[in-house]
């Protein structure tokens, strides 16, 4: 009968590709690691990997065996974590990874009801981008983030959360009315603010503007969210940014917002966690608060489109 132990170091060995990186992961010794996996493989009569100089590469046998093993230790965290609860109430700490649009536009309500509602939970949250985030959550080092895409990864459980539309952020006192649609196909010499290439929504942003041959007089990388709204509001660049992260700007006075039309462009959040770990009571509690928050955000955000101007008639220069 296989045992948690035996499971734990095949899946190590497994989504490490190596025997060392497993036995570092794992804080073990490499030839513990590769007993274990050889007594697994001789009790289950299979061969579960292909041993090279550059690594181990997981048979079909393996391949099968992994996918069982993430449902396994996923059941038993799951019912530790209930266990505890029942036992202690909600509490413990917990450690959230969330991308910039979520901690300025639905953090604060989220997190002000959760810790009304379970004072006795340590709540750690961690600001980064998509592929920092994936990368922590990937490596066990987060409860859960919400990212805008996760690439296929092993040791990844990804569900969705909600999708956005994505809106064109200007200075105040514009051309445009503030929240009329907007085309980019037809503004001409965009300034831009965008973070660097490998972030998500750059990257679907670049394909868009392929796409649609947008006119880029200017282009400027800047990873900080707070410097990019400032910059915007202080010059003539512009930035592309979700609807929930420009929540704080819907009067107008600082920064303009125009929803893009004609096409559109929006973006997908995605929950992800580690694949063979259930969220704990208070992470899945807090997971729930996001929900609402952002869930709020959205029913402010319908309205204000169905009260928004028109865009300009197709044809019409934006300079």
């Amino acid at each position: 009968m296989l045992n948690v132990k035996q499971i734990k170091a095949f899946v190590a060995v497994y989504e490490e590709g190596s025997f060392s990186k497993a036995a570092k992961r794992a804080n073990a010794t490499q030839s513990g690691l590769s007993m274990q996996n050889l007594n697994l493989e001789q009790q289950l009569g299979l061969q579960l990997f292909d041993r090279s100089p550059r690594g181990v590469t997981p048979t079909f046998a393996g391949h099968r065996l992994y996918q069982l093993s993430l449902g396994i230790l996923r059941r038993l965290d799951e019912a530790d974590a209930e266990i505890k609860a029942l036992a202690s109430g909600v509490s413990g700490a917990i450690r959230i990874g969330l991308m910039p649009t979520f901690t300025r536009g639905v953090l604060a309500p989220a997190l002000a009801t959760f810790m009304r509602d379970f004072p006795n939970v340590k709540v750690s949250v961690i600001e980064a981008y998509s592929a920092a985030l994936t990368d922590a959550a990937s490596a066990g080092r987060l409860d859960f983030a919400i990212v805008p895409r996760a690439p296929t990864r092993d040791g990844l459980r990804t569900r969705l959360l909600g999708t956005d539309r994505e809106l064109l952020v200007c200075r105040a006192g514009g051309p445009h009315a503030h929240l009329a649609p907007v085309r980019l196909t037809e503004r001409r010499k965009l300034k831009l603010i965008l973070p660097a290439k490998g972030n998500a929504r750059r990257d679907a942003f670049d394909n868009y503007a392929v796409l649609h041959n947008l006119d880029i007089a200017a282009l400027l990388e800047m990873d900080a969210m707070i410097a990019t709204l400032e910059f915007v509001a202080n010059s003539d660049f512009v930035t592309i940014l979700p609807e929930t992260i420009c929540y704080n700007d819907l009067s107008g006075s600082v920064r303009s917002l125009h929803l893009l039309v004609d096409p559109p462009l929006t973006v997908d959040y995605l929950i992800i966690e580690p694949a063979k770990t259930g969220l704990s009571r208070s992470a899945a509690l807090f997971l729930e608060s996001i929900q609402t928050s952002y869930n709020g955000l959205k029913e402010v955000w319908h309205g204000v489109h169905q009260r928004s101007p028109p865009a300009a008639p197709a044809g019409h220069q934006m300079q």
